[in-house]
């Protein structure tokens, strides 16, 4: 779904897996998914400058529900744990909230992402994903954090 998560290849795997819709008349299908991983951070390593590695840790639940009809057909709720290294320093933070895939009558698809998106924002942005149209846009910014992440980890 909609995230961006320094962990590129978690984050790129996971939006395939939430959109993906069941057949209809199928009962919903609940995962969970442990992460517990570390991996060199491009978004990071790209936004500072130097080399930048992120440990995530925590979890991912992904509810997709059945059929062609209307309503929510995918929610993915995450709680994860973010600790990025670089020259000896630490900067921790976390991607918390979830996402939702609501059809509408008109075929419509409707994404909403709620909660805490690192360096994106904290609130509520909703996207229709059908026509790229942006309907409502989060009110708080948390990019002025990624400043505080490169400084955080920058040599001594």
């Amino acid at each position: 779904m909609g995230r961006r998560v320094p962990v590129a290849a978690l984050a790129s795997g996971l939006a395939a897996l939430a959109l993906a819709v069941p057949a209809v008349g199928a009962r919903p299908t609940v995962e969970r998914i442990e992460v517990d991983e570390t991996t060199p951070d491009e978004f990071l390593t790209e936004a500072c400058g130097f080399p930048v590695t992120t440990h995530a840790k925590g979890h991912l639940v992904v509810i997709e529900s059945g059929g062609e009809g209307t309503g929510v057909v995918a929610v993915r709720t995450l709680n994860i744990a973010l600790t990025a290294t670089a020259n000896g320093r630490t900067y921790r933070f976390r991607d918390v909230g979830a996402d939702q895939v609501r059809r509408t009558p008109d075929g419509f698809e409707i994404l909403m992402i709620i909660g805490q998106l690192p360096f994106g924002f904290t609130g509520v942005l909703k996207v229709n994903e059908t026509t790229g149209e942006v309907i409502l846009e989060p009110q708080h910014s948390t990019e002025g954090d990624l400043e505080d992440a490169c400084a955080a980890l920058a040599p001594a």
